[in-house]
């Protein structure tokens, strides 16, 4: 028997398919906590990355399109969760090393006031006879109220010089900057010297960890001087959530897993569904990740043996979790000087303002519009005057699929769903109809 903690009356949306406005109630005997899997856009400028310490704080950087164009050495944190931001200037003169020409490409937080911004730096001035760029370092203890800085000195008028990468672990910053004359380009992580580019750094702590440089796999378990390559790996990004544990993507829809933590050279590899290039992988837990790469983020919830595409649209550099309930994505300002964009991930609307947010970011898009779903005794219920296609799935809590209610196209008229689970617990029901989807708490007693 299904039943629900609380219940309300019939619901009611709309969906704009074909220029025609389509109605259809829900009718769902569950609570009245929503889970919705909506990513929206809650921020648009010129941000190049972004650091999430805890579901509130977060810090982005405002500058590095690689065009030339610099943002006096800008940050901008939030309180909220990214609903509001307010933009920090981290430089203050020539004499702090961070002159008119600062660009700020990465920053790194502990938690909401200990972190690090860093990227390159141009001056007009003369140093050593020559007009250079390097990389710039800045460290705060109370949120860029206050700082420290520290630079790479320019010897020659052909040298460039920035941060490439910012990771923190165990309260330790770890960075991959580059210095480059007219004859080579050294790269460092730390002040370790590395063969190449740094694409990936994953520390578990302030000794392990693993990094990717163009190719190949370095790691280490005595901290940043002992990495040591590992053998050829052509993957863009890494993520281990223990010793053990870890993910990998590459371009094509190649994901890797290990649970032997990184140093066997056979990785097993998962099957995304895509043949886009993923560019980024975030772990929360064993089960629960994200996948960002061009136009596309993936979910899992069963540590990657099955993957959701919950967005296509932007190309995602960078995600951030803090749990399975708060993430963020980075579309980065590039270097034609498109993009710039904070997305997040919101999974639950409250009772106070049932699906506000979800039509926020529809609206427009879809055509949604007054979206109000409320619920009535045990059944699933669909009104509907115009033909459209309709999914109706349940999940449990792990996100494996446990019965398709329906699947396929509905024509006018009014439906009735009875679910088929025979075992006690929390599951997932989601609706797909059109463009439009919403995903529901459920709660089965038997």
């Amino acid at each position: 028997m299904l039943t629900a903690r609380k219940s309300a009356s019939l619901s009611a949306f709309f969906l704009a398919e074909g220029g025609k406005k389509i109605f259809i109630g829900l009718m769902l005997a569950v609570p009245l906590n929503l889970f919705a899997t909506y990513w929206t856009i809650k921020y648009t400028g010129t941000v190049s990355d972004i650091s999430f310490p805890d579901s509130l704080n977060g810090w982005a950087a405002l500058g590095g399109d690689g065009g030339g164009i610099f943002t006096k050495g800008k940050v901008m944190c939030t309180k909220d969760g990214g609903e509001n931001w307010t933009v920090k200037n981290i430089y203050a003169s020539k004499s702090a090393y961070l002159g008119s020409g600062c660009s700020t490409t990465h920053v790194a937080f502990v938690d909401s006031n200990f972190g690090w911004a860093g990227g390159s730096w141009s001056t007009n001035e003369t140093i050593s006879g020559y007009t250079g760029s390097g990389w710039y370092l800045a460290l705060t203890e109370d949120g860029f109220n206050t700082y420290s800085s520290s630079r790479h000195s320019v010897v020659s008028h052909y040298q460039g010089g920035g941060i490439t990468n910012m990771e923190t672990a165990a309260g330790k910053l770890f960075r991959a900057y580059f210095n480059s004359d007219a004859k080579s380009m050294d790269c460092y992580i730390n002040n370790k010297w590395m063969s190449s580019y740094t694409m990936s750094i994953c520390f578990i702590d302030a000794y392990r960890g693993w990094v990717c440089c163009e190719g190949r796999l370095f790691g280490t378990t005595t901290g940043v001087d002992s990495l040591s390559p590992l053998y050829n790996f052509p993957m863009n990004d890494i993520d281990f959530i223990d010793s053990l544990h870890g993910w990998a993507v590459g371009n094509g829809g190649a994901i890797l897993y290990t649970d032997k933590c990184g140093v066997d050279s056979i990785w097993d590899t998962l099957t995304s569904g895509v043949t886009n290039n993923l560019r980024c992988v975030k772990f929360v837990d064993s089960l629960n990740g994200w996948v960002g790469g061009d136009g596309i983020i993936l979910r899992t919830r069963d540590g990657g043996q099955n993957w959701v595409t919950e967005y296509s649209d932007l190309v995602i550099s960078k995600i951030c979790a803090v749990d399975t309930n708060y993430a963020w994505a980075l579309y980065p300002y590039s270097y034609y000087k498109l993009g710039g964009f904070v997305l997040k991930y919101h999974p639950y609307v409250g009772v106070e303002e049932p699906l506000i947010s979800d039509r926020a970011c529809l609206t427009g898009r879809q055509g949604l519009q007054n979206a109000e779903l409320k619920i009535i005794k045990n059944k699933i219920s669909l009104s509907v005057p115009n033909s459209i296609n309709t999914n109706i799935k349940i999940y449990d809590l792990c996100g494996r699929e446990k019965e398709t209610i329906y699947s396929g196209t509905l024509s006018k008229g009014n439906y009735t769903f009875t679910p088929n689970i025979h075992k006690s617990g929390v599951y997932f029901v989601r609706l797909t109809a059109g463009n439009y989807n919403v995903t529901k708490k459920l709660t089965i007693i038997k």
